[in-house]
């Protein structure tokens, strides 16, 4: 009997699994990933940080040619399946696996102008209890830096006052558009510290297309850092009738901000 077929979403500017360098779905459902960046492939926590093909090493040097997906650093979350993948299909948003929760999560976010890593492609191996193995690729962010790192250097009160700003806005969004991260720490909310390395015209296309979604909230963009969450998992839509749970985990992120700048940890709430 046939195994039924791995299902494979991809971003619109991702063309094929070939730009990821993967000759296959099995080869990025593999532990570690089948890729042609393999050699350079390094172990995050849970996550494998992959070089997308045509990418310079650490020292500067190209080993293949770009793909069609551009060059820099991906991130692959492997999820597992069997009955704690249900969950995914048992709350909200409900969700054929738990990357596709996650990237479902992710684009509620993002349309309610709220910043995540950028979604590259999601797989989902079939299994049994209709729950299956799957697995969830962003790009790495450019130019960020965890809000640890941020408070821990050197910082004019200027610069501060606007980080804690930005992150007050995030956090106030976030709950806005109803979204409870729970795994959000220190540690893998972000802040921009330095603008991308991409190139002018891809800066420029971009930078088109956020002010023509500001334009359609009537809101206006202004000049405070970009703050980032990268820790979707455990993430959750939660009711209107549901403020203490979607309200905890801002809570306990601000106990951590105080314990760290006993000065400014009120400022985001």
């Amino acid at each position: 009997m046939s195994r039924p077929p791995i299902t494979v979403r991809l971003a619109p500017d991702v063309p094929d699994l070939a730009a990821l360098g993967a000759s296959s779905p099995e080869d990025l459902l593999a532990e570690p990933p089948r890729v042609v960046t393999a050699a350079r492939l390094e172990r995050v926590g849970k996550l494998w940080r992959v070089p997308l093909p045509g990418t310079p090493d650490r020292d500067g040097q190209q080993h293949e040619k770009p793909r069609g997906a551009g060059t820099g650093q991906l991130y692959l979350q492997r999820y597992g399946g069997g009955w704690p993948a249900l969950r995914a299909r048992l709350s909200h948003p409900r969700s054929t696996s738990l990357a596709a929760r996650d990237w479902n999560i992710a684009c509620h976010l993002q349309a309610n102008g709220v910043t995540t890593p950028q979604l590259v492609a999601l797989l989902e191996q079939p299994g049994p209890l209709s729950a299956p193995l799957s697995v969830l690729i962003t790009r790495e962010l450019e130019g960020f830096v965890s809000l640890r790192t941020w408070l821990r250097s050197p910082l004019d009160s200027a610069a501060r006052e606007r980080g804690l700003e930005s992150l007050e806005r995030a956090l106030e969004a976030v709950q806005r558009c109803g979204v409870a991260l729970p795994g959000a720490t220190l540690d893998n909310v972000m802040l921009q510290a330095r603008a991308s390395d991409d190139c002018v015209a891809l800066q420029l296309t971009n930078l088109g297309s956020e002010q023509a979604i500001l334009r359609e909230r009537g809101l206006v963009r202004s000049r405070l850092p970009t703050i980032a969450f990268t820790q979707l998992r455990g993430a959750s839509l939660v009711s209107g009738s549901e403020p203490r749970r979607g309200a905890r985990w801002v809570t306990q992120l601000q106990r951590e901000l105080a314990l760290l700048a006993p000065t400014d940890g009120a400022r985001a709430g």
